[in-house]
C-alpha cells in the first residue's frame, strides 16, 4: 500500500509508473552521493519518466545535453529531501499540461537554460497554478505579486 502526502489528489489511485521512476531516479543520486548531488541538475523524459543517468553542474548543461529533444524533458534540481511519489507526480503532470498549452520552460540558448516555475507552497496556491496553466494563464495564480504591486 502506498502512502500519500495529506492532499494528494492521487489518493484513491496508484500513483504513474513514470513518478515512481522519477523517485527512483532522484533517490538514487541522492544515496550515492548525498554531499555532492545536491544542487546538480537530471533530466527525466515526461513521458515515461526515464532519464540519462548524468547529474549535470547546471540546468543550462543539462538541457542542452538533451540533443534537441529538450521539449520533452522535465528538469529536476537535487535537494536535501527527498522526492516522494505524489510530488513527483504533481511535477510531472504540471510540465505536461504547460507543454500541453504552449508554455516553453527549455531554452539552450538561454544563460540559465530558459525559464522556470516557481514552486507554490500550499496546495491551494499549487491548484491555483495549475488552473491558471490549464486556461493559458487567463487567470492569475492566487498569491502572484508582480513588482510595483503592493
Amino acid at each position: 500500500m502506498i502512502r500519500h502526502s495529506q492532499g494528494c489528489p492521487m489518493a484513491a489511485f496508484d500513483h504513474s509508473d513514470a513518478a515512481k521512476r522519477v523517485v527512483d531516479i532522484y533517490a538514487l543520486h541522492l544515496m550515492a552521493d548525498p554531499i555532492n548531488a545536491i544542487g546538480h541538475w537530471l533530466a527525466v523524459a515526461l513521458e515515461d519518466g526515464h532519464s540519462d543517468g548524468v547529474l549535470y553542474d547546471t540546468r543550462r548543461e543539462c538541457v542542452t545535453h538533451q540533443h534537441h529533444n529538450e521539449q520533452y524533458y522535465a528538469y529536476v534540481q537535487i535537494a536535501p529531501a527527498s522526492m516522494d511519489m505524489c510530488a513527483a507526480e504533481a511535477f510531472l503532470k504540471m510540465h505536461r499540461r504547460m507543454y500541453a498549452n504552449g508554455v516553453r520552460l527549455t531554452d539552450p540558448e538561454h544563460r540559465n537554460g530558459g525559464r522556470s516555475v516557481i514552486p507554490r507552497l500550499t496546495q491551494e496556491d499549487q491548484r491555483s497554478q495549475m488552473r491558471s496553466i490549464r486556461n493559458g494563464g487567463r487567470t492569475r495564480p492566487s498569491n502572484l505579486i508582480l513588482p510595483g504591486e503592493f
